[in-house]
């Protein structure tokens, strides 16, 4: 762990983390802090992690931690029960684990985060894929994901290939030589052109030619969108036929009641997984997570309080001991066969849950061999190599899988019968070896009595065998009487099943026919109907540009009126003052022409002519004075400067007089 501690601070103390570490202070962090730390690194990977852990619930933060490492493809060294104990509880040696992991190659898992926002495919059921519409959005979403893929190869490719400044100037410049061609060969074009008497119909020509073009260009679009779509539903019917021959196939082999019995069956278990097992285990999830939140919650505990703790609970388990004890002594006898009762409902229950589990497990499993089989028949259509059988040789296929399905079922009881018969024989072994063994033993007692070798004991032995063989014999011959006569039974049943279903059988063959009718029928007004819609699309599409193309000349237009009445209004101000001015100008009135604009300037001007006056008179008076002020402040710094040098000569001369008086004479 050490090493592990050293190798996270040096990568975390250089950039872009700049985190200073030692092994000190990165050792005594918090839990919480710790995983701060890791969330900082998720962060600088993919920017959508960044955020305060203090602000967000701890099972938000597990569940958002726990799903980017499943993006990033992290495979844990623990268990997937404990990792997550271990993110949510902030263990060291699980967070310590998944940073040197995630350290070690940060650019890689950011290309990875990136790629994983968008090619993590969302996997939706085969049930909601029957829809339509969802099965059309699903597929332009497969096709945008190859899409994103192609596009990031060729980015990357591009990043990959390093252009030069000369390369960049040299394609400019050719680029260049190429427009000035360009633009020569259209002026030239145009001088030949222009000299023509027909030009404007040649134009006209022109247009409706692009225009012409425009529009295949359009149906070929829709066209390879018909063909798509036609594909599409031919996949569809193709995987509805084939469930649909898988059904009828199973519906041959089985009849009403066990179809029922079937469906009561599922009913019954699905019903025990709602109501019963289901909210259980809800309800043992809420328990552990309220367990663990009030654990997060609380204080960091020492050894000793753990100590308390473990030796408290052994306390409480220990008086459950006895009180269980206490109250298994104090039932009476009456009460036997209610706990055995209870006993035994206990043990059906845990069955049930067992079982439970084990339909759990196998559901899962045949979802996944479903969905397996699913992609396996699509990877057959889609290669061709998919064989659909006629009616003659799906009738041949079924007769022969009924055939092995009989040869299986004799094969079967065959070889149930014979491990019934080994199951007797090997106890009837057992017996006799015990048997024997007790005889060899009397014999053997009375040898030493009688000095006898043991025949007629012996004997009695074996004719005891021969009467047990006899036994067994005669019960097998019967229990292969009983298997028999419910061989015929079965074989009765099923025929008159099959006489009552024939009548059913014949009544659904007309309808078939009907149906087919009624599809080639619904083929062909689809067809009509998606050849009209195509072509009043085309004709919709063509009116749309061109009101799209009015609409905008219009908003052109409106514009450019609105800034021309906005100019107008402005001259027609400045004209309206012009005019009040000219009419304030010709008036002999003066109180009237002193309100006149150019009066105000004048007066304005006129000020500022004599604020100019007044101080460059003040500023003529400051040089004049300049140079005596300058001599007189010279003249002040050396009179300062003069008595300053006396009041320290003075001080001085104070000082030694009073030395001297202070001088003892003897």
């Amino acid at each position: 762990m050490a090493e592990q501690v050293k190798s996270i601070i040096d990568i975390l103390s250089k950039a872009p983390f700049n985190k200073p570490f030692n092994i000190i202070s990165f050792d005594n962090l918090e839990p919480l802090q710790l995983l701060q730390v890791l969330n900082d690194v998720f962060a600088y990977i993919d920017s959508r992690n960044k955020m305060d852990l203090r602000e967000e619930t701890p099972e938000d933060m597990a569940h958002r931690m726990l799903k980017f490492l499943s993006v990033l493809k992290y495979n844990p060294e623990c268990s997937v029960q404990e990792f997550q104990a271990g993110i949510i509880t902030g263990e060291k040696s699980v967070l310590y684990q998944t940073l040197v992991w995630v350290l070690q190659n940060v650019e890689g898992l950011k290309t990875r985060a990136y790629l994983g926002r968008y090619l993590v495919k969302v996997e939706v059921p085969e049930e909601i894929l029957q829809d339509d519409e969802v099965e059309k959005i699903n597929t332009e979403y497969i096709e945008l994901l190859e899409e994103f893929k192609t596009v990031h190869k060729a980015t990357d490719k591009l990043k990959s290939n390093q252009y030069t400044a000369a390369d960049i100037k040299k394609d400019i410049q050719q680029m260049e030589q190429e427009n000035e061609q360009l633009t020569k060969t259209i002026e030239r074009k145009k001088a030949r052109v222009e000299s023509m008497a027909n030009i404007n119909e040649l134009l006209a020509a022109a247009r409706s030619l692009r225009r012409e073009q425009e529009r295949q260009a359009n149906i070929l679009e829709q066209r390879h969108g018909q063909k798509t779509a036609v594909q599409v539903a031919e996949n569809k019917y193709q995987r509805l036929m084939s469930q649909l021959k898988e059904l009828r196939a199973a519906s041959q082999n089985m009849s009403v009641e066990k179809l029922m019995l079937k469906l009561e069956e599922e009913y019954k278990s699905t019903q025990y997984l709602v109501e019963e097992k289901l909210p259980k285990e809800l309800a043992a999830k809420k328990k552990s997570c309220n367990n663990i939140q009030k654990v997060l919650l609380e204080p960091a505990m020492t050894e000793d309080d753990v100590e308390e703790l473990l030796e408290k609970a052994q306390e409480l388990q220990s008086e459950l001991n006895e009180l269980h004890q206490q109250r298994m002594s104090k039932s009476d006898n009456a009460d036997e066969k209610l706990v055995m009762f209870r006993k035994q409902a206990m043990m059906i229950a845990r069955k049930k849950e067992a079982l439970a589990e084990e339909l759990k497990e196998c559901t899962n499993e045949w979802t996944e061999n479903e969905n397996e089989l699913s992609k396996k028949k699509e990877e057959m259509r889609s290669t061709g190599a998919e064989q659909v059988l006629t009616g003659p040789e799906f009738k041949k296929y079924i007769a022969m899988i009924r055939n092995k399905g009989n040869v299986y079922k004799a094969k079967r009881s065959e070889m149930a019968d014979l491990r019934a018969e080994v199951g007797v024989l090997a106890r009837t072994a057992d017996i006799l070896q015990n048997q024997y063994n007790e005889v060899k033993q009397t014999i053997s007692s009375m040898e030493k009595e009688r000095g006898i070798a043991g025949y007629t004991d012996t004997q009695d032995q074996l004719e005891m065998i021969s009467a047990s063989k006899g036994e067994v014999d005669e019960k097998k011959g019967q229990i292969l009487e009983d298997m028999s006569d419910m061989s015929d039974q079965l074989n009765s049943m099923i025929s008159e099943k099959k006489a009552a279903l024939a009548p059913i059988i014949k009544e659904l063959r007309p309808l078939r026919g009907k149906c087919n009718e009624l599809e080639h029928l619904h083929t062909q007004k689809k067809t009509e109907y998606d050849s009209l819609s195509a072509s009043l699309g085309s004709n919709l599409h063509n009116l749309e540009q061109e009101v799209g193309g009015l609409r905008e000349t219009a908003q052109g237009e409106e514009s450019r009126h609105h800034f021309l009445m906005h100019a107008k209004q402005l001259l027609e101000a400045h004209q309206q003052k012009v005019e009040e001015e000219l009419a304030i100008y010709k008036n002999s009135d003066p109180a009237v022409r002193k309100s006149s604009l150019r009066e105000q300037y004048n007066r304005k001007i006129q000020e500022q002519d004599n604020l100019g006056k007044a101080l460059r008179a003040k500023q003529k008076t400051v040089r004049e004075q300049h140079a005596p002020n300058v001599t007189q402040m010279a003249m002040w710094r050396d009179l300062q400067q003069l008595l300053g040098v006396k009041a320290a000569v003075l001080q001085r001369t104070t000082e030694v007089e009073v030395g001297k008086e202070n001088i003892l004479i003897l």
